[in-house]
Parts: structure tokens; C-alpha cells; sequence
């Protein structure tokens, strides 16, 4: 029988989860009803750190369970206040009320499972939807009882109805409703369409510009999650649903958990923000040709999907100048082929290859601190010939010039230059030294062993490339430090890198 009045009216409300606004996007979470009085879900802090987010839909207070690795795909109530969460990194079980982690399981249930289920023998069933066999776990020892082979997935489509309406993926059935997303991919662009299970009337239909992952009753409206929890910060409210709260669910109104949990996420965030900054994070920003950046000072920066595009004249590339940052972190990022003049940087951090920088022309840049991951490279590498000729001209025009170009006395980590000449570098020789082109000639420096340092691959470029010169730069906090201050020394004893 449909619960709803007849004449319904839904409103949609943004329901704020205690995500930083610094939260990594791109990891996929799943969000999960327990027991009708908690939801759970999961996002990353910082470079790696999983958070769990436990919402008591009797209060609307969120709590932050930390210890957990992997993102959230599943969950199952246990006794004592206690609940078994399955990540895609292991079984965890997780003390709600005094908000830790008590045990874990992260062997012999292999990686990726996304699905739990309990069993009537104080067993769970742990497994993968991709995948042909299961592991069946004892509750009381959180240890693999036994592997077994698994039963077909089940399927629920969508019924004739609500393919008329346009749901294709059927997240919700029950309480006299059918609720489901408008695409088939969960992170795709889509609308939330909730449709009487009697006559496929439509209720509600709400955009989800972030993707819709899974739908949840809460009270006397329907919680939609999106897959990605750190892009979205939110989930979404629909209220106005149903008319009394469902059989069995938590008094109160949604419109009331919505107000409470969105406080209670705010207080959170301002309480973190206090012991540690938010970092500003810029996303997908692109500089087109023309484009100047000038005059800042920040700190606490990422950039996150950004890049530099190709300028067809020298005078169009796009330029960075006048700008001081301290702690910048390249993430999916490119900076390769701007101008940067009077910038200095102090601290970076650059992964999964962001720190490739091609084709950039250096003015009175000062590097400070620790850089991890950065690759200075003068060649643009770019696919168009025509592109690739203009960069190539513009250095040779920029190596008449005799104002300096890089300042690394005063930085440390894992930094690499190829083709930028030494006579533009302010060095600091304790951890840097230049090997000129006439001084691997002879071919000498092959007699010195290396040991673990790869510096040696640094000399083995400038044979074959044409360079002027090389800047070893020993990392000091590398894990063969010492081996690479031993290389330098070596090659210095034998006269082929400087003293300076």
C-alpha cells in the first residue's frame, strides 16, 4: 500500500557531512544504513588517511572514527554497540560508542571485497562482486572459517513503470517506492527518481550533478549518497517523501536531522581547522595563452587537475610572476611550457608524475626547503613540431641572457634539472655539483661505482644529449642519501664534478 498523502510535496536539502574542503576527489565510497539509527560512509584526509563518518540519525551528530584503512563498501551491525565495516583494504570492527577500532582482518579475504552479509551461525560472508569465491568469517573470532564458492549476484531491474520514468538502476525498493538513478554509471551525471511502487507515479526526481551511489528511508524522506564523498561534501535530503515515518524508523523529521547533522558537521571542520589549516585547493583551472599571473602571496596551496596550455606565439605563453608560495602541492597537474619570473616556492610536493615541468622558461626562481618528486626538463616534448620548434627557440633566446635562472641553495629533496645550464643555478655545493660535458668524455667517470644512488643515470643523459653541463643534486632525506653524497665525492676525487 503507497504511504504517501496524496497530494506529496518533496523538498531537497543538502545534508553536510564533516569532509574538508581540501578532501582528495576521485576515491569512491560507499555510504550505508545500520540498523535504521546510524549511517556510515567514508572519505581521505590529507595524502592517505581514511576517515570513517558515523551519523546517529537520532541526534543528526556526526562522529569521525579514525584507525581505518580502505574506503567503505559495506557494513553489518554487531552486539554491545560494536559493527563490523568492510573496506576494500580488510573486515574492521568498529566500537560506535567509544568510536574505534577494536579488531581488524586484513588477511586471507583478499582486496576489493565489496559485499557482507550475515549468516544465522554467527558467521559473515565476506566477497567481491567480481569475483567467484567468498570468505565465511567467524563473528566471536573475526578469523576465515572457510572459503566457499559463491552464488550467482542477483540483480534487481527495474520494474516496467519505472522504466518508463527513466530509472535504469534500482537503488531502493520497499516502503511503497522505487528509487533509483537515471544512469547506469554510478559517478555519471544523473537524476535521483523515487516512483510509486503501485502506478509509477513520479514523487521526486532530483539532479545529482556528482554521480548517486546508493539511497537510504531515513525517517519520512529518502538520503541519497553520491560515490565520490570527497568532491560532493554533502548528501542529499529529499523530504516530504512518505507522510508518517515508516514502521520501525527513528522518530523525528528529516528536515530536523538535516539541520542538526549540518551543525554538527560545521563544528567539526572549524574544531580541525584549528589544529591543522585547510589547504586551498584549485581544481581543473587551465592558463590559456595571454593568461598572467601575478602579484600573490599563499600558503597551503594544491593544485589539483591543473595545467598550462600551448601558446602558438613566445609572447602569448602563459606567465607566472611576482608570487611567493609556501607549501604547494602539484596533484594530476602540469605546469609545463609557462614563463615564471621573481617566484619563489618554499616546500613542495608533487606526485604520480606532476613534477614533470618541460619547456619552462626560468626567471630569478627561487626553490626553498623540502621539494619532493619535481623534474625541471628543457625540452617541451610536445606531439605538434611547430610547438616544439617555438619552446626550443625561446630557450636558446633565453640562454643570451645572462640573469640567473634557479636558486637552490636552499633546497633539499628530490630534485632533478636536465638541460638548464649550471652557470644559470645558484647551487649549494654541500649537496650539488655540476659535471661539465668535456669532463664524461673520456668516459672516466664509468670507473666510479654508484652504489644505490641514481645519479649515475644523470651522466649517462648528458653523454647522449648534448647539454653543457649536469647538476647532480643529492637527496638528503632519500633512503640512499649516503650513497649518493659518496657518488658526488668520488666523482670530485677523481675530477670530473666540480668543487664549488
Amino acid at each position: 500500500m503507497d504511504r504517501r498523502p496524496e497530494l506529496p510535496t518533496t523538498v531537497e536539502r543538502a545534508l553536510r557531512a564533516p569532509v574538508p574542503e581540501d578532501a582528495p576527489h576521485h576515491i569512491p565510497t560507499s555510504t550505508v544504513l545500520l540498523d535504521r539509527s546510524v549511517l556510515l560512509t567514508s572519505w581521505v584526509e590529507g595524502r592517505a588517511a581514511t576517515r570513517l563518518g558515523i551519523l546517529d540519525l537520532r541526534t543528526g551528530g556526526w562522529s569521525v572514527v579514525t584507525g581505518v584503512r580502505g574506503m567503505l563498501r559495506a557494513a553489518q551491525p554487531g552486539i554491545d554497540g560494536h559493527a563490523l565495516v568492510l573496506t576494500d583494504q580488510g573486515l574492521w570492527e568498529i566500537d560506535l560508542v567509544a568510536l574505534s577500532v577494536t579488531r581488524s582482518l586484513r588477511t586471507k579475504i583478499g582486496k576489493g571485497n565489496d559485499e557482507l552479509r550475515a549468516e544465522s551461525d554467527g558467521t559473515v560472508v565476506v566477497a567481491g562482486s567480481a569475483s567467484t569465491m567468498e570468505s565465511v568469517v567467524d563473528r566471536s573470532t573475526l578469523t576465515v572459517v572457510r572459503r566457499r564458492r559463491r552464488a550467482p549476484l542477483r540483480v534487481t531491474l527495474p520494474t516496467a513503470a519505472a522504466r518508463r520514468a527513466g530509472i535504469v538502476r534500482v537503488l531502493h525498493e520497499g516502503s511503497g517506492v522505487l528509487a533509483g538513478g537515471t544512469a547506469t554509471r554510478e559517478a555519471a551525471p544523473q537524476r535521483l527518481l523515487v516512483v510509486s511502487i503501485e502506478d509509477g507515479t513520479e514523487i521526486a526526481s532530483v539532479e545529482q550533478p556528482t554521480g548517486l551511489s546508493s539511497v537510504h528511508v531515513v525517517h519520512d524522506g529518502i538520503v541519497a549518497a553520491a560515490p565520490d564523498l570527497g568532491r560532493s561534501r554533502s548528501l542529499t535530503a529529499v523530504l516530504g517523501v512518505f507522510g508518517p515515518p515508516p514502521p520501525g524508523t527513528v522518530p523525528g523529521a528529516l528536515d530536523d536531522l538535516v539541520v542538526a547533522a549540518t551543525a554538527s558537521a560545521e563544528s567539526l571542520l572549524t574544531r580541525a581547522s584549528r589544529r591543522k589549516p585547510v589547504r586551498t585547493v584549485h581544481r581543473d583551472h587551465r592558463l590559456e595563452p595571454g593568461a598572467h599571473l601575478h602579484d600573490l602571496r599563499v600558503e597551503r596551496v594544491t593544485l589539483d587537475g591543473c595545467s598550462v596550455a600551448r601558446a602558438a606565439e613566445a609572447d602569448s605563453r602563459p606567465t607566472i610572476s611576482r608570487v611567493h608560495v609556501t607549501d604547494l602541492e602539484l596533484q594530476a597537474s602540469t605546469l609545463s611550457g609557462a614563463v615564471f619570473e621573481d617566484v619563489t616556492i618554499d616546500g613542495l610536493r608533487a606526485v604520480h608524475g606532476s613534477g614533470f615541468l618541460f619547456g619552462c622558461e626560468l626567471r630569478r626562481v627561487t626553490l626553498r626547503g623540502r621539494v619532493r618528486g619535481l623534474v625541471l626538463a628543457t625540452g617541451l616534448d610536445d606531439p605538434d613540431p611547430a610547438t616544439e620548434a617555438l619552446y626550443a627557440r625561446c630557450h636558446q633566446e633565453r640562454l643570451a641572457d645572462p640573469e640567473w635562472m634557479l636558486d637552490l641553495t636552499e633546497a633539499t629533496g628530490d630534485l632533478t634539472i636536465r638541460g638548464y645550464p649550471a652557470r644559470f643555478v645558484r647551487r649549494n655545493p654541500e649537496l650539488q655539483a655540476v659535471v661539465t660535458a668535456e669532463a664524461v668524455a673520456d668516459g672516466a667517470w664509468r670507473s666510479v661505482d654508484p652504489g644505490r644512488s641514481a645519479l649515475r643515470v644523470a651522466l649517462h643523459e648528458l653523454v647522449r644529449s648534448g647539454w653543457e653541463d649536469v647538476i647532480l643534486v643529492a637527496d638528503p632525506h632519500g633512503a640512499h642519501a649516503d650513497d649518493d653524497l659518496r657518488y658526488i665525492r668520488d666523482l670530485r676525487d677523481l675530477g670530473v664534478a666540480t668543487r664549488d
